[in-house]
């Protein structure tokens, strides 16, 4: 078993994965959607082998859309190094970071319920992409396309219509 000390490192490593997938969120959310508002709220993860611990959900606002939270559920996942969901009134969509080489598909187009439409060859600039997260399609099938900006908007839109 893990030591206490390792334990909490690698949950604070996890948490500042977190903060940083919220910049690439606000980010990415603004190039799109300007008038769009962001605010936090707070939730405890409470998880073995960690004492319970606070985090932050995003909260992402736009007119006309239903908010979608970013919600952290933690960083022991099986075959991840943490997890994230995106959820609103419509659903629930969920991000994991994996370390490591990054996944090379990309998704073109989604349909209403997400189902993935379109895939292409993935060259993107680090701009573009939240390093180390993926979104997971389809868990059977093991589909884990990287979280660039184009499928965020998309995960956005189906979540918030």
């Amino acid at each position: 078993m893990n030591s206490t000390a390792t334990c909490d490192k690698m949950r604070d490593v996890y948490l500042s994965h977190v903060d940083a997938l919220y910049d690439k969120a606000r980010a990415w959310t603004q190039q799109f959607a300007p008038q769009a508002e962001f605010h936090e709220e707070h939730t405890t993860i409470q998880e073995e082998p960690v004492a319970p611990y606070p985090a932050k959900v995003l909260v992402i606002k736009r007119p006309d859309y239903k908010p979608v939270r970013l919600i952290p559920r933690g960083r022991w996942i099986i075959g991840a190094e943490g997890r994230v969901d995106l959820k609103s009134d419509l659903g629930t969509e969920t991000l994991v970071y994996v370390s490591g080489e990054a996944p090379t598909i990309n998704i073109d187009r989604l349909t209403e319920s997400g189902k993935i439409l379109e895939e292409r060859a993935f060259h993107p600039l680090p701009e573009d992409v939240a390093e180390g997260w993926v979104f997971v399609q389809n868990r059977q099938l093991g589909m884990m396309p990287a979280l660039d900006a184009n499928l965020f908007r998309q995960l956005l839109e189906v979540l918030g219509r």
